[in-house]
C-alpha cells in the first residue's frame, strides 16, 4: 500500500509535465512572429540608412534574411497549420537572400536579365509573404 501511494504521486507529477509542455499554440505563434519581426528590424536597419546603400549592405542584409530562415527552420511546432506556416516563411526568407544575392550578381556584371529576374522572385516572396502572414494572423487569432 505504501509503494502504490508513493509511486501514484510521482504518475501525476510525470503526466502533468508531460502534458504541460506542449506549448500553446498562441506561443508557437509568438514564436513564429518574433522570428518575423526581428528579420524584418534588421533588415530595415541594413537597408534603410537614408545614404546611398552600397553592395556589401545588401549582402550582410542577404545574411540576416538567410539567418531567419535558419532560426524559422529550427522552431519546433506541434500545430501542423503553423508548422506548414513555419516552412513557408523559411522558404520566402530563402527566396529573399536568393534574390538579393542575384541582384548583387546583377549589379556586378550588368546583367539586367538577371536583374530582372531576381526582382520578380523578390516580388513572388512578398506577394507570398503577404498571404501567409494574414493566414498565420486568421489562424491565431482562433481560439
Amino acid at each position: 500500500m505504501a509503494s502504490f501511494n508513493y509511486k501514484f504521486p510521482l504518475l501525476i507529477l510525470l503526466v502533468s509535465l508531460l502534458t504541460g509542455c506542449a506549448e500553446s499554440k498562441s506561443f508557437q505563434c509568438q514564436k513564429i512572429y518574433l522570428i518575423a519581426n526581428e528579420v524584418t528590424k534588421e533588415t530595415r536597419s541594413l537597408t534603410n540608412t537614408g545614404t546611398k546603400i552600397d553592395q556589401k549592405t545588401w549582402l550582410l542584409a542577404a545574411d540576416k534574411i538567410e539567418q531567419g530562415s535558419e532560426s524559422m527552420k529550427k522552431l519546433q511546432m506541434n500545430d501542423p497549420e503553423l508548422q506548414k506556416y513555419q516552412t513557408l516563411y523559411s522558404q520566402i526568407y530563402q527566396d529573399y537572400a536568393d534574390a538579393t544575392r542575384e541582384i548583387i550578381q546583377a549589379w556586378e556584371t550588368t546583367n539586367r536579365i538577371k536583374a530582372k529576374s531576381a526582382q520578380e522572385k523578390v516580388r513572388k516572396a512578398g506577394q507570398l509573404e503577404r498571404e501567409v502572414g494574414e493566414k498565420i494572423n486568421r489562424h491565431c487569432s482562433q481560439k
